[in-house]
């Protein structure tokens, strides 16, 4: 599902306004997010574009065809730029949107957050 649709689904949604307010933003982002590898495609492409097999070899057990799932769905949220290469043999870049680069901050958070999280169970 597209963004234009996600925002479409918050402007006819029955919620209570005053929790409305702030819980769209909440579910919008949580479903920009949602997937098993989305936030982590996008935390890899934050330094550099990336050719689609350096992608899947960054990321243990993801299929071919799921990573390709990701980024179509993260092309089509606008997180990211796919760019073709005239080439023989095809080459294809993946690089951040501006707003895919705006969404780096709110990972590098949730990097801080786990590393501490992780430290505390293995300190207790």
């Amino acid at each position: 599902m597209s963004i234009d649709k996600y925002i479409e689904e918050c402007k006819v949604c029955t919620v209570d306004e005053k929790i409305k307010a702030t819980l769209c933003p909440v579910c919008l982002t949580q479903r920009v997010v949602r997937g098993k590898w989305k936030i982590v495609i996008v935390w890899l492409l934050r330094e550099e574009a990336m050719r689609f097999s350096r992608i899947k070899q960054s990321i243990p057990h993801i299929t071919q065809a799921y990573l390709s799932a990701q980024l179509k769905e993260l092309e089509s949220d606008r997180l990211i730029f796919r760019k073709s290469y005239d080439e023989v043999p095809p080459r294809v870049e993946y690089s951040l949107s501006p707003e895919g680069k705006s969404l780096v901050e709110v990972i590098r958070h949730t990097q801080e957050w786990g590393a501490s999280y992780i430290k505390s169970q293995i300190d207790s």
